[in-house]
């Protein structure tokens, strides 16, 4: 199990009663193959670091199920394990249990105020022992635009934080579903017009094959002079490097993100990231190492979840 220690007493004992439970201490893809290998593990909980696929788990033949208690997937390939028939619990099927689990809609509504107020620049400014406010000119959110991309459980979240700050909150969501549940925020048509017309963009969509990319250079030019971008979902979504070029020239104000692309594959370096690096060099540029969900009270529970859902499912 990766993380074993932030799982609960609880469910770790439940698992202890039908399996000998091992902790993962693998930092790559090549320490993990070789340890579940030479466990000959039957199961498998993940964590979001390390890409599981064919390169993996190739010469792992005991592998019979897999566990991700992340709603994301990019961190799994899907169609591999779909092929050796491994059982994939992951809690992004399970989306009524979790409805409120908010962790991840917070940071995002963090990094919206840090990115408006410079914040990141200003506690900077401070350990070098420089107090002088004139460099951290803010932006105030009441009665501008939020734009939400999204409308699942975080989306939905942070349109009623923005509307709380005064904030005048649309809203794109291409599933018609959700269309009704929208009132009484403001739907748009389409993502360019959302990204034309916000001062606050944050971005709340799952990645798949079909979204990869879905905000690229094209549609970064569209986005409002001076808007904030937030993304709190997948960093495949949208082009790093063309928003970190946004972000240098002035059209952004600012960008804050807790995910970068590739970041669960193997050779994974923050170093490389343009965001990153338009953050060393002191733009209003704030990136986290994915902490949407890493907050006490959600790992809790989450984990709780997919534990009770394993063993549900699992062979007796």
């Amino acid at each position: 199990m990766a993380d074993l220690e932030f799982y609960p007493e609880d469910s770790v004992s439940k698992l202890k009663t039908r399996f000998d439970v091992i902790a993962s201490t693998a930092k790559n893809a090549h320490e993990l193959s070789e340890e579940l290998g030479k466990s000959n593990a039957r199961v498998f909980f993940c964590g979001l670091g390390i890409y599981v696929g064919e390169d993996l788990l190739e010469n792992v033949k005991s592998l019979k199920s897999l566990v991700s208690p992340a709603t994301g997937i990019n961190h799994l390939d899907l169609n591999y394990l779909n092929s050796r028939e491994i059982l994939v619990i992951k809690l992004g099927d399970s989306k009524d249990q979790i409805q409120n689990v908010f962790a991840t809609a917070e940071l995002a509504w963090g990094l919206v105020i840090a990115c408006a107020r410079r914040m990141n620049l200003a506690v900077d400014s401070v350990k070098e022992e420089n107090f002088d406010r004139t460099l951290f000119l803010g932006r105030e959110l009441l009665a501008r635009t939020l734009g939400v991309v999204g409308f699942g459980r975080l989306g939905r979240q942070v349109a009623k934080y923005g509307s709380a700050f005064g904030m005048n909150v649309v809203v794109y969501e291409t599933d018609s579903a959700q269309h009704n549940e929208i009132a009484p925020f403001q739907k748009v048509d389409s993502l360019e017009e959302l990204l034309n017309i916000s001062d606050v963009v944050s971005v709340h969509i799952p990645f798949n094959d079909k979204n990869k990319n879905c905000i690229d250079a094209a549609m970064i030019s569209k986005i409002k002079h001076g808007a904030i971008f937030i993304n709190t979902s997948r960093g495949e979504l949208v082009d790093e490097q063309t928003l970190a070029m946004a972000v240098r020239s002035g059209q952004l104000f600012g960008v804050g993100v807790d995910v970068l692309s590739k970041e669960s594959e193997d050779g994974f370096s923050v170093s490389n990231s343009p965001l990153a690096s338009a953050m060393r060099d002191g733009f209003n540029v704030i990136v986290t190492p994915h902490i949407g969900g890493w907050a006490h009270d959600a790992v809790a529970t989450t984990r709780a979840f997919v534990v009770d859902e394993f063993l549900r499912r699992c062979e007796p």
